[in-house]
């Protein structure tokens, strides 16, 4: 029985002082089977000892989990410029409010979570021209995410170009590795997706994200894309399999507006 520890000796020489709270315990008094005695004293452990067994207990727990996250971060191709990007520092505008909107509520969804079932957020995709922030809102995505989940961003082209540096014989990482990562993350971030180089349905690029989504959609973990291309086009470059996934779990979503970059380049100068 957790935190007890039956004894033969008398209630009154049951009670003890712990040496390292000085708490006083008292006995307390059981009811076992007959075939096992009846009724006994049982001495009881100190609270003190229980909580630290519990605080060694989330302590391993805690280890672990950042360890796992911290392997799952080493994936992600964040950058030094988008390791700063937050919610705060986005200069939103009319054209991209509403993207900024569905980016705050796929990431509050997914914190606020108090089930598995509930964490599995409707996805998004922010789809608008070059230069319109929406790298920028991917990246406070993961900056939030990254606090309390397994999360993973990544560029497209360069996750299909580290795929293919790990076939090389002088490479330190294996295929598996990447793409289970990839899979099995609690949420994925894939940034520019579309201007990756396909040659058709079947080619090895289409093949490779193919099993990453349709894991993903399958077991439903949430997926955050953004693109440059419009539906019709992206579809065109992705294959309609992948994109007929995305389009059921996640929101396609608008990003528009002047160019991004240039706005924020100008507001430094004025």
């Amino acid at each position: 029985m957790p935190g007890l520890e039956q004894d033969s000796r008398l209630p009154h020489e049951l009670v003890y002082t712990c040496t390292d709270c000085g708490a006083i315990n008292e006995p307390i008094l059981v009811e076992f089977p007959a075939r096992l005695g009846g009724a006994k004293y049982i001495r009881r452990r100190c609270q003190c000892m229980l909580r630290k067994n519990i605080e060694a207990v989330e302590r391993a727990k805690n280890f672990e989990r950042t360890q796992r996250y911290e392997r799952y971060f080493s994936f992600s191709t964040l950058g030094k410029r988008f390791s700063s990007k937050s919610f705060e520092n986005f200069k939103a505008s009319k054209e991209t409010a509403a993207a900024l909107r569905k980016t705050k509520e796929f990431v509050n969804k997914i914190i606020k979570a108090t089930s598995s079932d509930e964490e599995r957020a409707q996805g998004v995709i922010l789809i608008g021209p070059v230069g319109t922030g929406k790298s920028h809102l991917a990246a406070a995505a993961f900056n939030k995410l990254k606090e309390s989940k397994a999360c993973i961003f990544v560029n497209v082209p360069e996750l299909l170009e580290r795929i293919r540096a790990s076939y090389s014989s002088k490479s330190n990482e294996r295929e598996d590795d990447i793409v289970n990562a990839v899979k099995q993350c609690d949420v994925l971030i894939l940034d520019d997706l579309g201007s990756e180089r396909h040659k058709g349905d079947d080619d090895w690029a289409t093949e490779k994200l193919f099993t990453i989504v349709d894991f993903r959609y399958r077991n439903m973990r949430p997926i955050f894309c953004t693109t440059n291309c419009q539906p019709n086009s992206l579809e065109d470059k992705i294959g309609p399999r992948i994109m007929s996934r995305l389009r059921e779990i996640c929101d396609l979503t608008p990003c528009l507006g002047e160019d991004y970059r240039y706005r924020c380049v100008f507001e430094r100068r004025a």
